[in-house]
């Protein structure tokens, strides 16, 4: 194989690969169906989202991120970065004893 067939190949599946994803990207902005809203309109919306999450009791079953009460979350991220934070600290360490034994 060439390399512009390699080149065009990797092009064409990059392509492929990559319009479904931008589409469906897009489609999260656009309204279904009637005509679309305007900035203004949206904004507007994107404000009551927000506050309506902020309500005490519209969690639904989701973690409340956005509420007071972040307690629970700051315990799971604290949780996330000990685990991590130990199994990198283990590969450091590995490293380093086969950097000692290849001198």
């Amino acid at each position: 194989m060439t390399i512009t067939t390699i080149a065009l190949v990797s092009t064409l599946l990059l392509v492929s690969f990559a319009m479904p994803a931008i589409q469906i990207a897009k489609a999260q902005y656009v309204s279904s169906g009637g005509p679309s809203a305007s900035l203004e309109e949206q904004l507007k919306l994107a404000r009551e989202k927000v506050q309506n999450a902020k309500q005490a009791g519209a969690y639904g079953s989701g973690t409340p991120m956005l509420g007071v009460n972040l307690n629970e979350t700051e315990i799971y991220i604290i949780a996330i970065v000990i685990i991590f934070g130990a199994i990198s600290a283990g590969f450091f360490y590995m490293g380093k004893e086969v950097q000692e034994e290849q001198k």
